[in-house]
């Protein structure tokens, strides 16, 4: 499945390839969908102009993606895969984004078709969004 990331606003530039795609995912013990993979291989550490979207009671705004590579400094994914990196994040829930004011966007391996849903650091408040990061994609707007 590919997509046409540019329609976001979303500039390319990646390394990521098939190896390191198999080296986080051992890693973290998952296996991303499709679709998000599609966009790490485009832009591994993605910043879309457009990208708000709702969620439980008020919006959202996507700020950037995490970088998808095998580092483990602080804003890639591997860092947040840490155990006990984020205090409340239930088991089987891995942020992949942030949006501006701090709400992580993660992806909740829980679900069957791995749902995507907003948690609040602060609160350590969970918000459903998607059932899936291609409805996730498709809510996003301007």
């Amino acid at each position: 499945m590919s997509m046409d990331w540019s329609a976001w606003e979303i500039e390319p530039g990646s390394a990521v390839d098939e190896q390191i795609i198999s080296q986080v995912q051992q890693r973290i013990g998952v296996e991303f969908p499709a679709l998000y993979l599609d966009l790490v291989r485009y832009a591994e550490a993605a910043t879309p102009g457009v990208g708000t979207f709702p969620h439980g009671s008020g919006y959202a705004c996507i700020s950037e993606f995490f970088d998808f590579s095998l580092g483990n400094e602080p804003w890639t994914l591997l860092w947040y895969a840490s155990a006990g990196r984020v205090p409340g994040l239930a088991k089987g829930c891995l942020p992949i984004a942030r949006d501006a004011g701090g709400l992580l966007i993660c992806l909740d391996f829980n679900s069957p078709s791995v749902a995507v849903e907003v948690f609040d650091p602060d609160s350590a408040s969970r918000y459903p969004v998607a059932p899936d990061f291609k409805a996730f994609v498709e809510l996003w707007q301007p």
